[in-house]
This record gives structure tokens, sequence and C-alpha cells, in this order.
């Protein structure tokens, strides 16, 4: 049988705390905190096991750890100290079993900025040839590289625009200018205790605490990207921790520049970019914008549905999502480069 271009592993939202497991704010998911470490783990096997080839590399869409354990709010009240660096060893200790020739490309999550500032993310999630989550000369979160010859993989940061992070940065302060504007709650000085989406419907929905977006200065480089794609005639695979299409989450679960980043994409990178895999909205979702368009994948977290990741196989005319436990198997074909 054919064998693929190369594999990757994919999960998204493990989430774990070492807290007891209950419902999230809106109660419209049962959350498993202490059970997301063994899904790690699950996971771990399953790429271990796969040969001929191997995991080149795995995508972790973000949310390593869940936010409480920083002990700022809901169960973490009740740590006597934060536990977000005990936390993360215990899941970083499950994904470093994987075989040596793995790498794991993190994705910045909401939960990562609860726990952590930037300066603390880079110290902790890179190390050589094993784990990364930012760019070592650049010092961006946003990055590419290059998993094989043709291919293209593109890493974007949809918190750079974020209040979850010091007011010092010029992103914050972007990040206020607009939920100012578009979302009528108080938002800003609640710590999540009114429903963010009161009196609101549709697009602006968006525009909440929990979500972000990209600056220009990202937006101009991943414009760059793409031309480089083509003028290579590479093929392009997206990560983001926010879903860049409604259809594959719901308009509360997506970047805040989405509409700029999706235009850029399904525009300058037509016959380019061929998928968009994600988190962030806990059940999952799926959505292809035609036969040879951009197949959205946004991947079920296992705090939320137990057992869940997968193996991607990338081929020359298709990309094959090979699904465990809440991750759908699916198919996604795209316009070959002769």
């Amino acid at each position: 049988s054919e064998s693929p271009l190369f594999r990757f592993g994919v999960i998204a939202d493990i989430q774990y705390a070492d807290i007891d497991d209950a419902a999230n704010f809106a109660k419209t998911e049962h959350r498993y905190y202490r059970a997301s470490l063994e899904e790690a783990a699950k996971a771990v096997n399953c790429w271990n096991g796969i040969k001929n080839p191997p995991v080149n590399f795995v995508a972790q869409l973000g949310d390593l750890i869940d936010g409480q354990n920083a002990g700022k709010y809901g169960a973490g009240l009740d740590f006597p100290e934060p536990q977000s660096e005990k936390a993360l060893g215990l899941v970083l200790k499950e994904l470093d079993r994987a075989r040596d020739h793995i790498q794991y490309h993190h994705a910045i999550g909401n939960h990562e900025l609860y726990n952590f500032n930037w300066d603390q993310l880079k110290e902790l999630l890179n190390e050589p040839d094993r784990h990364k989550i930012s760019d070592p000369d650049s010092g961006t979160f946003y990055y590419s590289f290059q998993p094989h010859a043709g291919w293209r993989v593109i890493m974007l940061n949809p918190y750079e625009v974020s209040v979850i992070q010091s007011e010092e940065h010029e992103g914050y302060h972007e990040a206020v200018r607009l939920l100012k504007k578009h979302n009528p709650n108080d938002v800003l000085s609640t710590q999540g205790n009114v429903n963010y989406f009161a009196n609101m419907e549709g697009e602006v929905l968006r525009y909440v605490p929990f979500n972000g977006g990209a600056s220009k200065q990202q937006v101009d480089w991943l414009r760059s990207e793409i031309k480089i794609a083509k003028e290579t005639r590479e093929k392009v695979i997206v990560l983001s921790h926010l879903p860049l299409h409604h259809r594959s989450a719901s308009h509360r679960n997506i970047a805040y520049n989405s509409p700029e980043i999706l235009e850029i994409l399904e525009k300058e990178g037509r016959d380019v970019v061929v998928m968009v895999m994600s988190g962030h909205a806990h059940s999952g979702g799926f959505h292809s914008t035609g036969e040879h368009g951009i197949h959205h994948i946004t991947v079920p977290s296992p705090l939320s549905h137990g057992e869940s990741h997968g193996v991607v196989e990338v081929f020359r005319d298709r990309v094959e999502v090979n699904g465990v436990g809440a991750l759908p198997s699916r198919i996604l074909r795209f316009k070959a480069i002769l």
C-alpha cells in the first residue's frame, strides 16, 4: 500500500488539574480534570506504536493544564499555593515518554496564559529537538517549519492581542479596545462571574476575554509565509489553538481577526493551504470550504470527551486523519502539486 510522506500526532486541550470533576461555567459539559492525564498517556502510547514512517512530530494545540492550577479562581482557590509548574511537570512527564525522534510543537492557548507569562512559557516549553513553543531567533510564538520537502507547517499565536497578559504589552490594550467596542457586558473586571455572551448574537460573540487575536505584525508575517509557500510550490498546514472558521466550532470560540486571517488563507493561499487544525472548542468540529478548499478540523478535548487524539498521514493528494476516540477519522483531498 502507498506510504504517507510523513505522519504527525495531534491532541488538544488536555487541561489537567488535580481537582475534582466539575461542569464548566455554562454547565454545558462535564470535565474530568485528573483523568485527562491518563488520556495524554494513551495518546503517547498510540504515537509510539506508529512505524514506517513513524510519527514525525506532535501538534499539541494548546491548554496543556487548566487555569485553576494558578490558584486564582474556581477550585484553585483551595490550593495552599499555585500548582501550575507541578501540573505542567506531570503532563510533560507523560509526553516525554514519546520516542526520541518525536518533537512537540506547542500552541499558545488561553490556559497557558492563565498559568504563566510569556517569558515563563519560553523557559518551560522550549527544549531542543523535543519541545517548541516559540521561535529561538525572533522570540515570537508564531513560526513555521518544514517537516518534509514540499510542505510547510505554520504555527499561529492567536493570543498576541489578549487581555490574558500583562498590561505592559501592546496587545493587551488592543484587546481592551476591541472588547469595549464589541461586548456590552462588564467582561474586564468580573473575573468570569458574569455571562460574557449576554445581549450578544452572531459574529460579535467572538469578542470575549478567553479568545484573542493576532497582531498586525503576525498577520503580515503570515501573508509572507503564504507567498513563500506559493513561490516554492509548497503545501501548507496551519496550527492554532483558536479555530478560524466558526463552522468548525462556533462564533463563540474563534479568533478576533479570523475574517482577516481566513481571507489571506483562502485568497492568497488558494491551492496552497490544505488544512487548519485547532482546539479550544471542546466538542470539536469540522468544516470544509469545498472539494479542493481548506479543511478546518477542531480536535475534541480529552478533558470532556475521554480518549481523543489522532495520527495525521500526509500524502501528495490527500490527508488522512486517523482519529482515536472522540476525534473522527476523515480523508481530506486537495489539489496535488504536479
